[in-house]
């Protein structure tokens, strides 16, 4: 019966005290007043757009951003007639942004993918479109949490 009690007591103790873990705010609580795209202009057409869309209008954190974007389409796979079927493409982007009371932070961000060749060249671009475009959601969501964790930090 002891041993119950100390095993309860034990149990109840853990569950009240906590472990320190806090749950990290990645409220996009910021203005974006400019952004400064080059280099790559459908990636950047849309990382623009849906950073806009994530602005709050009327938030003290006013930040200005730039983008240059590289994307790079190379051979990943041929087939025994050298014949090529799969391509790699790498997007690399470095943001830089800054609030207005001048504090700079530089990332750089690349995401990588890969696409299959398909029996029509049409399909083939729309998979070239369709892995452009996961990537640049990719790129965009490590943009946003970078920006709201340094936002949040200061």
């Amino acid at each position: 019966m002891k041993k119950l009690i100390n095993i309860t007591f034990c149990f109840l103790l853990i569950i009240i005290t906590s472990c320190g873990f806090k749950i990290v705010n990645l409220d996009r609580n910021f203005e974006i007043l400019e952004i400064n795209t080059s280099g790559e202009r459908k990636i950047n057409y849309v990382i623009k757009n849906k950073l806009l869309l994530s602005s709050k209008k009327g938030n003290e954190n006013v930040i200005k951003i730039n983008i240059l974007t590289d994307k790079i389409k190379s051979v990943k796979e041929k087939n025994i007639n050298n014949q090529i079927t799969k391509y790699e493409i790498k997007i690399t982007s470095q943001v830089e942004y800054s609030n207005l009371s001048g504090n700079l932070a530089k990332i750089t961000i690349t995401k990588t993918g890969s696409y299959g060749v398909a029996s029509k060249y049409s399909d083939t671009l729309n998979n070239e479109k369709n892995l452009v475009n996961l990537l640049a959601e990719k790129i965009i969501e490590e943009i946003l949490n970078n920006i709201s964790s340094s936002l949040n930090e200061s």
